[in-house]
């Protein structure tokens, strides 16, 4: 059976919609700190939460067809791979702010030449 329903699940399920609709009425409302790449971010990762507390079963097959083994191990590996796209965006954040940062301190420094 591909679909299993434990109370587990169901509070999964709603935390997932939550966020999700919580999400997607900021970025609809088009508040400030919404950006395209967060939408994106949390469809990924709360969809595929999403996902997997409706159909464990599923899950579990497809990663053990790609050869992850067990379901956690999918997890833990989805789970790096968000880290690292997180990283790489502070990392790029980082040197938009220094670039930023770097032509303010220029245009005050030939402000008082």
């Amino acid at each position: 059976m591909i679909f299993q329903f434990s109370p587990i699940q169901g509070v999964l399920v709603l935390i997932s919609l939550f966020f999700l609709g919580n999400r997607i009425i900021k970025y609809i409302r088009k508040e400030r700190t919404q950006t395209v790449f967060k939408l994106l971010l949390t469809l990924i990762i709360w969809g595929g939460i999403l996902f997997t507390s409706l159909f464990p079963a599923l899950v579990h097959a497809i990663s053990r067809n790609i050869g992850l083994g067990e379901n956690m191990n999918t997890l833990i590996f989805f789970g790096f791979v968000v880290v690292f796209v997180i990283l790489f965006k502070l990392l790029s954040s980082f040197e938009s702010l220094e670039r930023q940062l770097t032509e303010i301190v220029r245009k005050e420094a030939l402000k008082d030449l």
